[in-house]
């Protein structure tokens, strides 16, 4: 192993140390062709707890599936102008946990880029239902 694979597998030690004991939400989406979020690949026990649902039962899926009726749509619709143009999304909006109750989070969706284009988004939540 050299040099720059050690680095590397200290890097995902340590991000998979961090994100996985995070009080926030992590969710890591890869991007889809179009720029938009694509499908789900990674959540932390954090989200589990937020949402009621499990990693596998997200894995592969995509963000919306946390969208219902009270989401609001110029909210999703300044997410994914910004993200495109590569720009750090922040907002708030209404989700939908696994048992359909509303929750209101605050998140920040960060592209990721490597060799010149994004490769993934990595979200962070948390709840600010009843503190609005």
């Amino acid at each position: 192993m050299d040099d720059k694979d050690i680095d590397e597998a200290l890097g995902n030690r340590l991000f998979r140390t961090a994100a996985d004991h995070s009080f926030n939400a992590i969710t890591i989406t890869e991007a889809a062709e179009d720029g938009g979020a694509g499908p789900i690949i990674y959540v932390n026990d954090a989200f589990t707890e937020m949402t009621g649902y499990a990693a596998n039962e997200v894995l592969g899926r995509s963000p919306g599936m946390l969208q219902g009726p009270n989401t609001e749509r110029a909210v999703l619709q300044r997410l994914a102008e910004q993200i495109r143009r590569g720009e750090i999304f922040h907002g708030e909006t209404v989700n939908y946990r696994k048992d359909g109750n509303e929750f209101i989070i605050e998140w920040n969706v960060i592209p990721v880029r490597q060799s010149g284009r994004t490769t993934h988004y990595v979200a962070v939540q948390h709840d600010v239902t009843g503190s609005i």
